[in-house]
């Protein structure tokens, strides 16, 4: 049961991350970046629920998706602040403000938002 739990935390993560290491390594295809760019993001978004384990209508865990989705949005915000030149005492990892790397946070954040009201109890 716990290791379910920390799946439905952890998964959406990773796939974050993952894309957002990958994304700026295909900036230099022309158009087809922003096609490899879209279909990459598709993917990993078709994949999120069932990977983590919450893809039932009725999910008793897909609550836990808010822990993700609520931590991405932190490191939304201090990419924000440090994009105004607000500098704020947080690990170097996070203060990339590239504009593909934003994008997949936000679309995480959005994806797994939704999944959570989708699957209120």
């Amino acid at each position: 049961m716990f290791l379910r739990k920390l799946l439905v935390m952890v998964v959406p993560l990773l796939l974050a991350a993952a894309l957002c290491i990958v994304f700026p390594l295909v900036t230099k295809l022309g158009f087809w970046t922003n096609v490899l760019m879209g279909g990459l993001l598709g993917v990993a978004l078709a994949l999120l629920l069932p990977l983590s384990g919450a893809s039932k209508r009725r999910e008793p865990f897909a609550g836990l998706l808010l822990v993700p989705a609520v931590l991405l949005l932190a490191i939304v915000v201090v990419q924000y602040l440090e994009g105004r030149g607000i500098a704020v005492p947080v690990l170097g990892v996070f203060r990339t403000t590239q504009p593909t790397v934003v994008l997949v946070e936000c679309a995480f954040i959005g994806y797994m938002l939704t999944a959570v009201i989708r699957t209120k109890k």
